[in-house]
């Protein structure tokens, strides 16, 4: 089966990042990086999400941080056909001192990658569809406007089509203007329903017909707290009681720059 348009080939651009470590996960996406000049087959496969998908919420800033990953790609028959559903997943232990990671140098930028290309040297033959970063960022934000619509593939609260491991594709528009860095960090606000597992989705919109890459999800923005305090009347002791969180229908994304520099360091 062939996915020729593009809305369909990103759903294969995508990756279930799962940290076994701390029973998270988070979604990754594929670019790849030309390793010889003079020879434009001879590429890297880089596997880009946010810091805190690989490394977990805790040890987002940890480096001494060592965890367990699962990657979960798509795979090729022996024939060479795609059949949906046909995935292998890789599993193995990662810490920030390794060759091939890359942090992102600013600490507030939560953008990460690593360089995934040995996962394709166990004869297993994989079906991915990777982004040229050059050919995805090569447009002047100023183009956009607030409102701009944009759409995302991740896993939201890990959902997505398990029989096919497939994901979703979700819908939203730009909330702020987007060559002003939101709250003065490198971030633009959508207006989109963002939830845990969505982190590391890769955000695009279209420019004159094509779509480019805006940037990837860091989180949703949260109403209130994970749990309230509140004291007993008995013995005058606190206590947490757990309440659900309320999200409010945004989400914030690291523009597609800081994808960039990431990309120049691996």
């Amino acid at each position: 089966m062939a996915f020729s348009k593009f809305e369909e080939q990103v759903f294969l651009t995508t990756v279930l990042i799962q940290n076994l470590t701390d029973g998270e996960f988070g979604t990754g996406f594929l670019i790849t990086k030309p390793i010889d000049p003079s020879d434009p087959k001879k590429k890297k496969i880089l596997l880009f999400s946010n810091k805190h998908v690989f490394w977990g919420k805790a040890d987002m800033k940890n480096p001494e941080a060592k965890k367990k990953l699962s990657l979960t790609l798509h795979r090729r028959e022996t024939d060479g056909s795609y059949k949906p559903g046909s995935v292998h997943t890789f599993i193995f232990e990662t810490d920030r001192k390794q060759a091939g990671y890359f942090d992102h140098p600013e600490e507030n930028v939560d953008v990460a990658c690593a360089n995934i290309s040995d996962v394709g040297n166990k004869n297993i033959p994989l079906n991915i569809i990777a982004l040229d970063v050059d050919n995805f960022i090569d447009f002047d934000k100023n183009v956009l406007t607030a409102s701009t619509k944009i759409l995302f593939v991740g896993y939201p609260t890990g959902f997505y089509d398990r029989k096919h491991w497939l994901p979703v594709m979700r819908l939203g528009s730009i909330a702020s203007i987007p060559s002003i860095n939101f709250n003065g960090e490198r971030q633009i606000l959508v207006d989109a329903q963002v939830f845990p597992g969505s982190s590391g989705s890769p955000v695009f919109v279209s420019v004159n017909g094509r779509y480019k890459l805006l940037g990837i999800i860091s989180n949703g923005v949260q109403k209130r707290l994970d749990f309230a305090e509140v004291k007993k009347s008995t013995n005058d002791q606190e206590q947490k009681n757990q309440i659900p969180t309320e999200w409010m229908g945004l989400g914030l994304l690291f523009t597609n720059e800081t994808i960039k520099e990431g990309y120049n360091l691996a």
